[in-house]
């Protein structure tokens, strides 16, 4: 390589510095999600690892000189053809992305006094990168498309990814679907393409597609879902082919309001519905938690496992034997904690009372959130990691 100049070696250290930054990272992957609704429609952690390896590989062809390796764009491209997601979405992300780059390099180098020649030629250089990811991504999903329509099956997937995103019901007919059956949906939340591939064997016996980055399933009878314990799967009761559109926001939502209670497994839809309507209005149940539990200290480790085993109450309908059973606490325990809860917060059984008793679920709930992770082992236990379980004794079929 010939003598490094004064532009290029400057430009080079702002790059080392950019690519050790991780708000730049961030703010890359914020305005992208911001300017692609299909980009943003895709988990945040896929999104920022995509975005983390284009930078990377464009960065290092650029500060090592190294030549630029084609296999990070075509990963990219693979994935977001078998997600659905369109080539114009993807590549209004990358310009996104590029150009929010190229201002951040503009404030860095205001900085610096170079030669304009000198700063042009190394900015060019660093722009062929860019240039040549993006050709490569072009290429890329092309294949991915190409390969993808020769088979019968793609016709299938594409019909049910659209009528999951609330396409036409006229599409049924060519998903292969009947039209009068109905079909538990189940969506896992894996988005990894490679990764994704244990969640597609374990519903290998359901209509497989990825939408949206996650993968989902339809199946008239559920399969045995025991392979992918470790990851949140929501299960919907049995719907159909019509309503499936609303299935799948639902399960969306669901993932989220799963993910913020550290569900892992499959899920039943029908269980969340409560914390679903909770999550939607979380300013109403901060209200609450300040209304009805202002007795209680967040950073008090004790007042956290009164307000547990009182969640773990109330989700066990009121019933001490059942709670001391999910606790692995004699009933005499809960009763203790429960009376002392009350003496603090004025907390008393609801009696019967199922709107008294939503109201402080829901406030003991946001308060728990708000202050942390349980307290204590036994607390992992309680009805938030185990109540929504799908398992094989009740699996809903």
């Amino acid at each position: 390589m010939t003598e490094e100049t004064t532009g290029r070696a400057t430009l080079r250290r702002i790059m080392e510095q950019m690519r050790a930054d991780p708000d730049v990272l961030d703010g890359v992957v914020t305005e992208v999600r911001a300017q692609s609704p299909q980009v943003a429609a895709l988990p945040v952690a896929e999104v920022r690892r995509h975005i983390a390896a284009l930078l990377g590989v464009a960065s290092a062809a650029f500060i090592d000189s190294t030549g630029l390796g084609v296999e990070v764009a075509d990963r990219l491209a693979t994935d977001r053809a078998l997600q659905g997601v369109p080539l114009s979405a993807l590549l209004a992300g990358f310009q996104t992305g590029r150009a929010h780059v190229l201002r951040e390099l503009g404030g860095r180098l205001r900085q610096h006094e170079m030669l304009a020649d000198d700063f042009v030629a190394a900015l060019l250089e660093l722009d062929g990168y860019a240039n040549k990811l993006q050709n490569r991504l072009v290429e890329a999903y092309r294949e991915t498309e190409l390969r993808l329509a020769r088979t019968a099956q793609a016709a299938r997937v594409q019909a049910l990814r659209e009528l999951l995103k609330g396409g036409p019901v006229t599409g049924v007919v060519n998903t292969g679907l009947a039209e009068d059956r109905h079909y538990h949906v189940v969506l896992a939340d894996v988005s990894d393409p490679r990764q994704a591939r244990r969640a597609e064997a374990a519903l290998a016996e359901t209509f497989c597609v990825t939408v949206d980055g996650l993968v989902c399933g339809v199946a008239v009878q559920l399969p045995d879902l025991a392979s992918v314990a470790d990851v949140l799967a929501v299960v919907t009761p049995p719907v159909l082919p019509k309503d499936f559109g609303a299935a799948y926001q639902a399960c969306r939502a669901a993932l989220q309001t799963g993910r913020c209670r550290g569900l892992v497994g499959p899920v039943r839809l029908a269980e969340l519905a409560v914390d679903l309507v909770t999550d939607g209005f979380p300013a109403l149940g901060r209200m609450l938690a300040d209304e009805l539990l202002a007795g209680l200290a967040g950073t008090d480790e004790f007042h956290r496992l009164l307000a547990s085993t009182a969640l773990t109450y109330l989700d066990h309908g009121g019933r001490v034997d059942a709670t001391a059973l999910a606790l692995h606490v004699h009933p005499n325990t809960v009763k203790h904690r429960l009376r002392r809860l009350g003496e603090l917060t004025g907390f008393t059984p609801p009696e019967g009372s199922l709107a008294e008793a939503l109201r402080w679920r829901w406030a003991v709930d946001t308060w728990l959130r708000s202050t942390g992770a349980w307290p204590t082992p036994e607390a992992a236990s309680s009805p938030q990691s185990s109540r929504h379980r799908v398992t094989s004794s009740h699996s809903p079929t």
